[in-house]
This record gives C-alpha cells, structure tokens and sequence, in this order.
C-alpha cells in the first residue's frame, strides 16, 4: 500500500469524523499581522482566494485577548461568506466565544479529551506534534488532525532542526489521524511531503512574506489539487 492509499484509508475513520472536509491547505497569521490596522484588507483577499479549500489559523502570543477575539470574529463573519475554516490556536474559549470553526492544540496544551468535552463535535481539534512516534499517542483519540515539523528548515523557528520529509512518512504509518505538514515548505516541495502521505500543508511565509499573497495561495492550491489527482 502505498503512503497515499495508507492516509486516505486512515483518514477515512480516523476518531469517528472524516477527514474529507478538513482542508489542504492550512495559513497561518501571527501577531504582528493580526494586530496591524489593515488586518481586515490584508485578510479578505486571502480568504477569497483560498475558500472552502483553505484553513486560516490565528496563532498569537502577544495579542490582548479581546482584540483576538474581536479579529476571530470578524474572521469568523467573513467565513460564512468564503466558506474557509477559522482555527483559533490554543484559546479554546476564544474559539467558542467568537464561533470559529476550529481549535489547534500546542503540544503542551490541555488534553484534547477535554477540549472535545467543551467543544463538542462542531469545532475541528488539531494538535502540533514534534516527532513521528508522537503520532502514536494520538490513535483513536479526540483529534481531527496532527500537524507535524518543522519537516523543512524554517524562518520562523530559525534554531529548531528539521525532521526531514522521512519522519513525516513515519508519523502518517505511526497513527491514524490526518498529518498536516509545517516547517519550510513552499509550492515545489508539496509533492514531496504529499508523497510521504500528508493530507496537507500549513505555511507562514510561504503566503506573508510573498509579493501577492493571495497568488500565493491560489499556486498552494493549484499544486496540492494538481498532485491530490495524480
């Protein structure tokens, strides 16, 4: 069997929720984006761009919560209109307040029994992972979805070595929930970690720190369906 046909049929039961729906593509906006003053200009065209096939995740440190929830639920308005899945990372009460469609997890956050207990099983639960036997931990739980990485080296985490796009195979034969992988990743390594049996991909500067993000986003997502037909 190969990696691919080894995901789809994982994904297929992972913890009783199918991972059709769950998109390929997922964003990711940080602080300074988040609190910038033409965040809702910058943001629309992204969220047009990607639709129904992008998740946008908000993941701040810095933030005050209320200005955090106040973006997630614009997000959350624009959402009904692009279709996109709005992730708030970690603050799950966030999340719940502003009526997004999903949470993601650190990897030392709160159990994710316990989240799925306070969320139900309306929001979509992800969690980071750092190594591919954590992937094991997670079978038959309360996830929707693993993120693993970085798999690549990464401006954003500058110190933090990559794990390679063989560790990411050994994560999707590890479990049976979706692998989304981050770290490094740009349009022309898609086919590879897709090869390895990723369901998708999650980027940072890859959309940000191009001249025309939304492009950006539509070349994601041109090479993650070229390659999900093959």
């Amino acid at each position: 069997m190969s990696p691919r046909e080894h995901q789809e049929r994982r994904g297929a039961g992972s913890a009783g929720r199918a991972s059709g729906s769950l998109p390929r593509l997922h964003i990711i906006a940080v602080d300074d984006l988040v609190a910038s003053g033409d965040f809702p200009a910058r943001i629309r065209p992204v969220l047009e761009a990607g639709g129904g096939a992008m998740a946008l995740h908000l993941r701040t440190r810095t933030t005050p919560v209320r200005h955090l929830f106040e973006a997630a639920s614009r997000l959350a308005e624009l959402s009904r209109e692009t279709g996109t899945l709005i992730v708030v990372n970690d603050r799950v009460d966030v999340a719940m307040a502003a009526g997004a469609g999903g949470v993601h997890l650190r990897e030392d956050s709160l159990p994710a029994a316990l989240v799925r207990g306070m969320t139900g099983p309306k929001l979509r639960v992800g969690r980071s992972i750092h190594a591919p036997q954590q992937a094991r931990d997670y079978r038959g739980g309360e996830l929707d979805y693993l993120v693993l990485g970085a798999v690549y080296p990464t401006r954003s985490h500058p110190g933090r070595p990559a794990i390679g796009s063989e560790a990411l195979g050994r994560a999707v034969h590890c479990g049976n929930l979706p692998v989304i992988a981050i770290g490094g990743i740009t349009p022309a390594e898609v086919p590879a970690v897709l090869s390895r049996g990723a369901h998708g991909v999650m980027v940072l500067s890859g959309v940000w720190r191009a001249a025309d993000p939304p492009a950006a986003v539509s070349r994601y997502l041109q090479v993650l369906r070229e390659e999900g037909e093959r």
